[in-house]
């Protein structure tokens, strides 16, 4: 797609459309086209509504996109409306060659707004001494002699340029800056009353907002500020170069992202590192916020998570980048934060080396605190950073003392291997352990062989002995994200799902896979509630029940979609996975969607009735069809898990999981996550691995130490009948295609594990 086609002129051309994606999104920007007169030739989507229509107009399933390519390439415009990470609808654009403009629309947005165009300055100067860099240099240069004297802050490329084109303006610039240091010691010597106006120099727009924060820090609020983006207001739209234009794309920036500095004097800083799925809001990192605040304690917690998201994506959405590069040239994916690639990318050392300058500056921010205490979030995905930032802490300060908790922390045996450079490590649940331990440490204390901390204090004899758990839930308090504002935590196109929880642990703890094993208490409807309408009213409206069990008591569950009914909360959205059980009603799932549930996932893992008995679901074949059933009749979409190649699982189990998948396709509307199996820590698989005849290739004492939380799959095998990952691969192969050829849905997560695991390469004994 050539950038001209993205100028507002373009644009403004506009007079038919295809808009891709007919959910809620796409209904209102069919209703906003109308009313400009402008013409949607057709939907596309990958669930096509009864009747093959929305609003009128047709709509065409995502699988017969090849078969739509002549009618794409007669329209003017492709519209995304979708929440979710647009990658691959452009990929696939591309490949039919559609050379069109692809603009991002979400519920909410301004169409209006979309086609007026975005400008990117960074793409004005091609620094090639031509007319269009003329034209514009000379406008900013009449402006700075207009506002002289100026303070021109920034001494880098543009600044050469511009002075290097009109001398003249070194006579109305009375001081340079090189934006170079971080603390600017330069511009807390200038005088403001010295000049009228400061010139940014610079098109980068995180460079921008840098140097704007420190001219008003040091400077003052009401100076003056010029920069190149004052161009789209000082010229003529025909007279900006085209490159500078990009296809429009939706998103909430500019956003006030905040800093990375840290108070002096403090007893703890609480970190989160990246990278985690953004769009799920750190409620773990702010139930350790509120145990902080209760010990009384100087502290500051800080997500990076979010900060280096919004850094990222303000950055190639604002500055119009079309691709994003690392320093050793690989090519990011346009959402590294995508809930089916962070895994995945985050392992990657390229993203580390593109992230490096953030990193040092959070390091460099961390030494000039001189904090006593860092306390460190971690999530598998984050553990790269996290080496580093302690690796290199400890060398400037030798006296810091670091406490990792987190997911990774669930257990004594797991956590040590997955990140062993920690001076305490809080095992499982924080509110019974940490508050002890941090007025042990506020006092100088080295506290040792604590309940529910492990720390390199500790004797080795001494067994590790667990915390107690908190039973009363009610008597915590809910996160409140106190440390930022809360609507940052949302995807740059505004996506946000609100992670809330009903329960800890898991009341049935059986199914054989499932390392999530742990001792099951319930929150009251009550209040559960009140954090939800709490959260409503800060803004959020979908919310994910982050629950391991979330029907460990279904009447809690149907007690708070009452409470919410209720007190007359709408417009919101619940989604989260329940077991199938007895005891459910028709009436059950009516209420339930009565109080916003659209969507519920079912573990099913095993549809064959051996694979049932397998697992330890605790339930039968008709069971399973009988809640998906009055699911479906409630109007709530089914999801639905499935996990391939257990140990002594069959080529008939595949067979008949197949069939009643096909059998039931009118009550299922997509197959949410299917996996082949996988050796977490903490399942009955990986406790007990010769009870079910599992067997690996090399020693397993050495296998568990190098992978403490999951054995990759090419190291164990199992037998009677004999499965490894190549088995488990064919038969997931079978179970897909299938399904494909039912019409049955994937979702996102689930098709990039079948990707991934269709993709990977023969295994090698």
């Amino acid at each position: 797609m050539s950038n001209r086609s993205c100028t507002p002129d373009s644009l403004a051309s506009i007079r038919t459309v295809v808009i891709w994606g007919a959910s809620r999104s796409g209904k209102d920007c069919l209703k906003q086209l109308l009313e400009q007169g402008i013409e949607v030739s057709f939907f596309l989507d990958q669930q096509v509504p009864e009747g093959g229509q929305m609003g009128g107009v047709e709509v065409i399933s995502t699988k017969c996109i090849t078969d739509t390519q002549a009618r794409l390439l007669r329209v003017d415009a492709i519209i995304l409306a979708m929440g979710a990470d647009t990658s691959q609808p452009r990929a696939v654009l591309a490949e039919l060659g559609v050379d069109k403009p692809v603009l991002s629309f979400r519920e909410g947005a301004s169409m209006a707004a979309i086609l007026s165009g975005q400008l990117c300055i960074h793409r004005l100067f091609a620094y090639d001494n031509g007319e269009d860099d003329l034209r514009c240099l000379a406008v900013l240069a009449e402006q700075c002699k207009k506002h002289a004297p100026v303070l021109l802050y920034g001494m880098g490329k543009l600044a050469a340029y511009l002075l290097r084109h009109f001398p003249d303006l070194n006579e109305a610039v009375l001081v340079r800056v090189d934006d170079e240091n971080a603390d600017l010691p330069a511009l807390v010597d200038i005088d403001s009353a010295a000049v009228n106006a400061v010139f940014i120099a610079s098109t980068r727009y995180l460079t921008i907002e840098k140097l704007t924060r420190n001219v008003r820090r040091y400077l003052g609020e009401d100076i003056t500020l010029l920069g190149v983006a004052d161009l789209r207001q000082l010229m003529p739209t025909d007279d900006i170069p085209a490159r500078a234009w990009r296809s429009p794309e939706y998103s909430i920036y500019p956003i006030d992202i905040p800093a990375i500095e840290f108070e002096d004097d403090l007893d703890f800083i609480l970190l989160d590192l990246p990278a985690r799925f953004l769009g799920m809001m750190p409620n773990g990192l702010g139930y350790v916020h509120n145990i902080l605040k209760g010990t009384g304690i100087r502290f500051q917690t800080m997500d990076l998570d979010m900060i280096f998201y919004h850094r990222y994506h303000s950055q190639r959405v604002l500055d119009g980048l079309d691709e994003v590069i690392t320093p050793s040239g690989y090519i990011m994916q346009r959402e590294p934060w995508a809930i089916d690639l962070v895994t995945e990318e985050w392992a990657k050392p390229e993203l580390i080396d593109y992230f490096q300058n953030d990193i040092d500056e959070l390091i460099t921010a961390i030494i000039l605190a001189k904090p006593k205490m860092i306390g460190l979030s971690l999530h598998n995905t984050n553990l790269p950073i996290a080496r580093q930032v302690v690796q290199r802490l400890r060398k400037a300060l030798p006296e810091l003392i670091v406490i990792a908790g987190g997911y990774d922390c669930i257990r004594p045996e797991q956590g040590p291997l997955a990140f062993p450079d920690f001076d305490y490590m809080v095992v499982f649940e924080a509110e019974s352990s940490l508050p002890g331990l941090v007025a042990h440490l506020m006092k100088g204390e080295q506290p040792r062989n604590m309940p529910g901390i492990i720390s390199k204090y500790d004797e080795q004899a001494f067994p590790f002995i667990p915390a107690s758990l908190v039973e009363d839930l009610d008597s915590i308090d809910f996160p409140r994200y106190e440390w930022a504002d809360i609507n940052l935590y949302r995807n740059y196109n505004g996506y946000q799902l609100t992670p809330i929880v009903l329960s800890r642990g898991c009341r049935w703890s059986r199914c054989t896979f499932c390392g999530e094993r742990f001792h099951w208490r319930c929150r009251t409807p009550k209040n559960m509630v009140d954090e939800i309408e709490w959260l409503a009213q800060q803004g959020c409206s979908v919310f994910h029940f982050n629950d391991s069990d979330l029907s460990g008591d279904p009447v809690a569950v149907r007690g708070v979609c009452e409470e919410v009914i209720r007190r007359g909360l709408k417009g919101l959205t619940f989604v989260g996975q329940l077991r199938v059980q007895k005891g459910y009603t028709q009436d059950y799932f009516h209420v339930l969607k009565e109080a916003g549930f659209n969507s519920l996932r079912y573990g099913i893992d095993g549809w064959s009735k051996n694979t049932l008995k397998l697992h330890k679901k605790g339930y039968t074949l008709q069971m399973i069809k009988d809640v998906i059933r009055m699911t479906h009749a409630a109007g709530i979409d089914v999801g639905i898990n499935l996990v391939i190649g257990i140990p002594y699982e069959t080529e008939a189990d595949i067979d008949e999981t197949i069939e009643n998948i096909i059998s039931n396709k009118t009550y299922i509307s997509r197959i949410e996550n299917i996996n082949t199996l996988m050796l977490f820590s903490g399942s009955l698989y990986w406790e007990t691995p010769g009870k079910y005849n599992i067997f690996f290739h090399g020693n397993q004492e050495e296998l568990y130490k190098q992978y403490p939380q999951n054995i990759p799959v090419e190291h164990w095998y199992s037998t009677e009948p004999y499965i490894d990952q190549d088995i488990r691969r064919q038969r997931l192969k079978r179970i897909v295609d299938a399904v494909l050829d039912a019409g049955i849905s994937f979702g996102s997560f689930a098709e990039k594990r079948v990707e991934t695991r269709l993709n990977e390469s023969e295994v090698c004994h």
